[in-house]
């Protein structure tokens, strides 16, 4: 009897996590060197938890830093 797949997606890869967040490949390695973001590995390969993205994202400003607030 073949098991059960999850219910909920639990982590990506890193190119399915860019994507998820709406961001390059490159543009996430960008915010993993900065530590805004942290990758959990299985040999090389990093995963990101949609946990972790979602507070990626959340962190993230509500307005463009270049732009004035008032």
């Amino acid at each position: 009897m073949p098991e059960a797949l999850p219910t909920k997606l639990v982590a990506v890869d890193h190119v399915t996590a860019a994507a998820i967040v709406g961001l390059s490949p490159s543009r996430l390695r960008h915010h993993v060197r900065l530590g805004d973001v942290t990758p959990h590995f299985t040999g090389t390969k990093p995963l990101y938890l949609i946990s972790e993205l979602e507070r990626f994202v959340e962190r993230l400003p509500t307005h463009p830093e270049h732009l004035p607030t008032t």
